[in-house]
């Protein structure tokens, strides 16, 4: 348990300094600009224990990456280690004290919202923008509304593999929409989206702009409102299919918990119970509160393999 706490805290040290890019590229001698910028002697103890773990090798006097060290520095990987250690770790350092009460979450404790935002965007471009499009394809969509939106990394990269797309994102933090809007100017459709602040739990108050959208996506976003209670979801989504009638597709995405050891899933499971948000819930209770609203699931999609495990539900009114 110690080696693998002090392995994780590593190599995100490795990528939140210039070591990594240096050891991918050069310099890789300590004594020929590897270490610039950094304390001497702490960085050459820390190379040794990374030598040590089997994340360097050396040849002479430069340092490699390993093969496990290339495994473990992979854009994927370093995404999944920041959720945690990066985003989560303030919280999880703290189980002890949000068991006893001695801290409430939101209150005394809270995770890194950047951290997690700029994380969770890296795994989504990997993972699920293709299966988002999936869902929209046939549909017809030409302007998306992506609600909680983060950073901005769906719209951008939608609107980045189908030309046709327009967007709009919004996110109740300033600074999550500050990148969004470089994220977008950087990526080159800055032409083609907009990024907003406001509160996604509450479309009443939703910029006008929003109201452009034929297309509606929530990912990983809705399950947070049942900290309000089930009615609570169940009311915004009512909320959501009225002020939108004209939707042509209204996409859920929310992680599906299965208990395991897989792709993390435990973890994922952890980190929600101690931040209180609305996991675990599976499939057929997701389906229980779409019943109970004014829309009906068409459709789900899946992507195998992905971590976290998302699960796409495709909402829409049913025929008046």
């Amino acid at each position: 348990m110690i080696s693998a706490m002090h392995v994780c805290h590593a190599v995100h040290a490795l990528s939140a300094t210039p070591l990594l890019e240096r050891l991918r590229s050069g310099p890789r001698q300590p004594g020929n600009g590897l270490l610039a910028g950094l304390d001497p002697d702490i960085g050459t103890g820390f190379l040794r224990y990374l030598t040590g773990r089997g994340i360097l090798e050396t040849r002479g006097e430069e340092y490699f990456l390993t093969q496990l060290g290339e495994c473990l520095t992979t854009d994927v990987s370093l995404a999944r280690l920041g959720v945690y250690v990066e985003a989560y770790g303030q919280v999880t350092s703290r189980i002890g004290e949000l068991l006893t009460g001695e801290a409430i979450y939101g209150k005394d404790v809270v995770r890194d919202g950047a951290a997690l935002g700029a994380h969770c965007a890296t795994l989504f471009s990997f993972f699920h923008t293709p299966a988002v499009l999936r869902a929209m394809r046939g549909r017809e969509v030409r302007r998306v509304l992506d609600v909680g939106c983060g950073g901005g990394q769906l719209i951008v990269d939608a609107c980045l593999r189908d030309p046709s797309l327009t967007g709009i994102g919004i996110d109740n933090s300033p600074d999550a929409i500050a990148w969004a809007n470089d994220l977008a100017r950087r990526s080159g459709v800055a032409d083609r989206v907009e990024f907003v602040v406001g509160d996604a739990f509450a479309p009443e108050t939703w910029p006008a702009v929003c109201a452009e959208a034929d297309g509606l996506c929530m990912m990983s976003a809705l399950h947070e409102h049942f900290r309000h209670g089930e009615q609570a979801v169940v009311d915004l989504l009512d909320e959501i299919s009225a002020r939108f009638p004209h939707l042509k597709i209204l996409l859920v995405g929310e992680p599906e918990l299965r208990f395991d050891g897989r792709e993390n899933d435990d973890d994922f499971f952890l980190i929600h119970v101690l931040s209180g948000q609305g996991l675990p819930r599976d499939r057929s209770a997701w389906f229980d509160v779409f019943e109970k609203s004014r829309l009906e699931c068409r459709q789900v999609y899946t992507r195998p393999g992905a971590g976290p495990r998302i699960c796409f539900y495709d909402l829409v009114a049913p025929p008046s």
